[in-house]
């Protein structure tokens, strides 16, 4: 490494720490990088770019290495990790919030709470929020509050020269809407987000479960209340394997248990649940409580949409998996709609499918490598099965490496926009992995990848189609 370009803290294979610096949470992937960097502030993420470049290595971004497809991490390049850039601070009007990118999102909810204000952000507080704002941001306020990225303002990144930009509608407009949904780490490192925060206080957190005999007609009833029900209603139903449980929904109401109660009386008089809780508490007591903090693990996640409640084939299909199904394994439906509508959002960001009403996610965790050849095919099997009923979307942050249609599954017709920003910003293809969002394309390679006519043409249009 250039001596000129280092950073504060450097680890290598010759150090003790290496191996540990080198994991991530999936215990799926197991690279080995040259070295692991530290930046311990902006100017230092900006010497460990040039460093790279001035070294013709390789390198990715890593904010705390929860990306479950290891996209964060190589074997002989360099990782530059931002879990060293940390901090939450609130404007005095209480209506800006900005969030150091390495910040975990368990802090990131405290700091803002001591204000009274929030954003809409994920539900593990053990992953750092640099990783899942460029996505989209999907949790447990999505329905009330939009996703994260409708609530992003700004931004500090260092560009494929090292260079310092602060990015917002004004100073980089088509930079700044790339951010608002076309994935982390394809334009350069975001080193800190600047948000529009809003006040909240009390909240009814709610719990229900059926068991499985039940569970597919609880799921059945559940996604037509919940594409209906008010918007304040925010809401989760998993399904497990019979080993493991039934069904279980999860419920963020930005009101009292009184208001709950008569929203709840048509599914539950239709389906009632074997278990019931209901608690008015403050937000802040909602944060972990809608994820497991899992250690290391292997896992995979296969993402889909759906453009509204599964038929009925669609559920006998996937009561049929779940029967069959490994322990470790689940299927999430995440309530789409409401905030998350609307013309002027979609025009302000490149997130493609805010028509979805549900973000679902076929989920496996394990232990043991021996385990992964059911683990993965149970995954595939059920995604290969459902997937005439989906839209033929998926949510970036939740990326699949087996898709091999995934530039259209994750960008749709925002994609040709995209890579006009990536070509402008990063021409020589410096922030790259496996599915980062390339600079051009040829005619053969795009339709290999899916895209529809439309697409290619526009393509065309921006001269991003190679001959």
């Amino acid at each position: 490494m250039s001596r000129s370009q280092r950073v504060a803290a450097t680890v290598t294979a010759a150090d003790p720490g290496y191996d540990q610096a080198r994991r991530i949470w999936n215990e799926r992937f197991d690279c080995r990088p040259l070295a692991v960097l530290y930046p311990a502030d902006v100017a230092e993420v900006a010497g460990a770019v040039r460093a790279a470049r001035d070294d013709g290595v390789p390198f990715r971004i890593r904010s705390g290495g929860h990306n479950v497809e290891g996209f964060s991490v190589l074997d002989d390049g360099y990782v530059i990790d931002l879990s060293r850039l940390t901090g939450v601070t609130v404007d005095d009007d209480r209506t800006r919030g900005t969030v150091a990118a390495g910040t975990l999102l368990g802090d990131v909810y405290s700091g803002l709470w001591a204000a009274g204000v929030t954003i809409p952000a994920g539900v593990c507080p053990d992953i750092r929020i640099g990783g899942h704002v460029l996505g989209g941001g999907v949790g447990m306020l999505v329905r009330s509050r939009g996703m994260l990225v409708d609530s992003l303002v700004g931004l500090t990144m260092v560009d494929a020269d090292g260079e310092v930009l602060e990015v917002n509608d004004d100073t980089h407009p088509d930079l700044m809407w790339a951010c608002r949904g076309g994935g982390g780490g394809n334009f350069g490192v975001a080193t800190s987000y600047t948000f529009h925060t809003r006040p909240i206080g009390d909240v009814t957190l709610v719990t229900a479960a059926w068991n499985f005999d039940n569970a597919i007609t609880a799921l059945d009833r559940w996604q037509h209340w919940a594409v209906e029900v008010d918007q304040r209603v925010n809401a989760r139903f998993s399904l497990f394997s019979p080993g493991t449980g039934g069904g279980r929904m999860a419920v963020l109401f930005e009101g009292t248990s009184a208001e709950w109660e008569s929203l709840a009386r048509p599914l539950f008089e239709q389906c009632p649940p074997a278990e019931h809780t209901v608690r008015e508490t403050a937000y802040i007591n909602s944060v972990g409580q809608f994820s497991q903090r899992v250690p290391s693990i292997r896992a995979k996640f296969v993402p889909a949409l759906a453009a509204g409640p599964l038929d009925a084939e669609a559920l006998k299909i996937l009561e049929r998996h779940h029967r069959a199904a490994p322990d470790g394994v689940k299927t999430s439906f995440y309530g789409l709609g409401g905030a998350v509508l609307g013309a002027d959002l979609a025009k302000r960001s490149a997130f493609a499918h805010r028509d979805a009403l549900f973000c679902v996610e076929y989920l496996g965790h394990w232990h043991g490598a021996e385990h992964d050849a059911e683990q993965l095919g149970w995954l595939a099997g059920i995604r290969d099965e459902l997937r005439p009923f989906m839209t033929g979307g998926a949510y970036v942050n939740s990326p699949d490496r087996d898709l091999t249609d995934w530039l259209h599954a994750y960008y749709g017709a925002s994609l040709p926009r995209l890579m006009e920003v990536k070509r402008r910003y990063d021409p020589e293809d410096v922030f790259r992995f496996e599915q980062s969002i390339p600079v051009s394309l040829s005619p053969a390679a795009a339709r290999a990848a899916g895209l529809t006519e439309a697409v290619v043409a526009d393509l065309g249009a921006r001269g991003l189609l190679t001959s």
